[in-house]
């Protein structure tokens, strides 16, 4: 989740930085108010994003206990060949064992590109929370005449009222659910 983390926080600070017109049409003070969010933490909180975390859990879950499948019969097939080998020509075990190789390599490849496919999804997933999550964001910072919202973890001293989190994590719940 930290790739996810960090590729989140980039867009997001984009989408904001889209958001400035908005902004500032809104009436913000001429000092730039700053609120302050644990994005980990609505991530984590939020119906949306408990929901995201676990299907991707379980998709990797799926992932992994075919891999382990995949292991364990390949490990046993080599177990056979090697088996084979007092008993077989030459000849025939070298082509038996090329073919178990071409097929482990077949198979190795296919998980990494379910890996990447699965990655993929996730980097799509992350986009769809920031489309969703954005705009609520923006509500918040306009609501307390904010023109700067920063990541909770990066900020040395902050008071309890400029810190959104809790709000964006009851507001995405009430607008988003679970996001389905």
């Amino acid at each position: 989740m930290n790739r996810f983390r960090i590729g989140f926080l980039k867009k997001f600070f984009l989408l904001l930085l889209l958001a400035g017109p908005v902004l500032g049409q809104a009436g913000a003070p001429a000092g730039q108010q700053v609120v302050v969010v644990d994005f980990d933490e609505v991530f984590r909180t939020t119906l949306y994003g408990r929901r995201i975390i676990a299907e991707f859990q379980q998709a990797n879950q799926v992932l992994s206990d075919e891999f382990e499948r995949i292991a364990e019969e390949l490990v046993a097939e080599e177990k056979n060949l090697s088996d084979l080998r007092g008993s077989t020509e030459p000849s025939a075990f070298k082509e038996m064992a090329l073919a178990f190789d071409q097929k482990s390599t077949r198979l190795r490849q296919e998980q990494e590109d379910k890996r990447v496919e699965l990655k993929l999804a996730g980097d799509a997933a992350q986009s769809d929370v920031l489309q969703q999550f954005g705009p609520i964001f923006v509500q918040i910072m306009q609501e307390r005449n904010a023109t700067i919202l920063l990541e909770k973890k990066q900020v040395v001293l902050v008071i309890a009222s400029a810190d959104i989190t809790k709000e964006a994590i009851r507001r995405i719940d009430q607008e988003l659910g679970d996001g389905r």
